[in-house]
């Protein structure tokens, strides 16, 4: 699916066969029915051209754009004539073109519209200047009707309305794509969630080396100072036993505030704390070492 512009044409025209002379009246049926075909078969094309690829597949069928199109209720109301010359028999005409689209619909396209991170349904009536009443959208519309030579049939034109047929077919469209794109939307998240795991679980293992590395420094570190502490003579173990003692205490204080500090995940908190004591063990068997001497 894909967002395009359909630049305003001056006017946009069809033929419409009528039985024993067609009208030429703006609010004749035969002249109602025209402009609706008109309006149509324009928000088909605009449809066709949201639902297609860069490699010019579509999402949908063209049969199932025709028959998604199909159950849209066009109606002009409100008509007037705004030009009519006597030595001509083309009449220009103004309305109000109402189109009743099913809220299943709407909600389809607010649905796509969503998970393509677009403006809503409503926002984007109201750029388009049309204005929406539940399930009934309504924008002004000037058109102009003419019968051909024979009278049997007539051509009518729809004049500066490209964009609201734009914005129909956006609509149109977005419901008929909802199923496919959510689909993409589905596997892409699956994709996601899986790229994450793999991340969270080398993450993982790599913190668990990290601990095992860290464990690994300290217990050398402790049998290193148990070694020095046992070395010493007796005399100065006895007199710095309890100092020993009151620095066993503040290190161990010490290394949970820094590894507290330092992340809150259980396996980098506990490898902080590791090497905290395997630093402080290390500065304390110089210490000892020094009393050696």
């Amino acid at each position: 699916m894909k967002s395009v512009t359909i630049l305003p044409v001056l006017a946009l025209g069809a033929l419409l066969s009528g039985c024993g002379g067609a009208a030429t009246d703006c609010a004749s049926e035969s002249s109602r029915d025209v402009i609706t075909s008109i309006i149509r078969e324009q928000v088909e094309q605009a449809a066709e051209a949201e639902l297609a690829g860069e490699d010019g597949t579509r999402m949908s069928a063209a049969s199932k754009i025709r028959a998604t199109v199909a159950e849209l209720k066009v109606a002009i109301e409100d008509i007037r004539t705004t030009k009519k010359d006597p030595d001509s028999t083309k009449r220009f005409c103004a309305g109000t073109a109402r189109v009743i689209m099913p809220l299943a619909m709407i909600e389809d396209a607010d649905q796509t519209r969503k998970l393509l991170d677009l403006p809503d349904v409503n926002t984007l009536l109201s750029q388009a200047g049309l204005k929406r009443s539940a399930d009934s959208v309504t924008f002004d519309l000037e058109y102009s009707v003419q019968p051909t030579d024979k009278r049997d049939k007539i051509y009518g034109e729809v004049e500066g309305a490209a964009p609201v047929f734009t914005t129909l077919g956006q609509i149109v469209g977005a419901h008929l794509a909802r199923r496919e794109i959510e689909g993409a939307s589905q596997a892409q998240a699956a994709q996601v969630a899986a790229a994450a795991a793999e991340t969270a679980k080398q993450i993982e293992a790599a913190q668990k080396a990290d601990l095992d590395l860290a464990a690994a420094e300290n217990k050398l570190a402790n049998q290193q100072i148990n070694a020095v502490w046992k070395a010493l003579p007796e005399g100065a173990r006895t007199q710095f036993l309890e100092i020993q003692r009151a620095w066993v205490r503040k290190k161990t204080a010490d290394c949970n505030i820094e590894a507290a500090g330092a992340s809150t995940e259980v396996m980098p908190r506990e490898a902080a704390r590791l090497r905290c004591d395997t630093r402080e063990t290390l500065s304390r068997i110089s210490e000892l070492q020094s009393l050696m001497e």
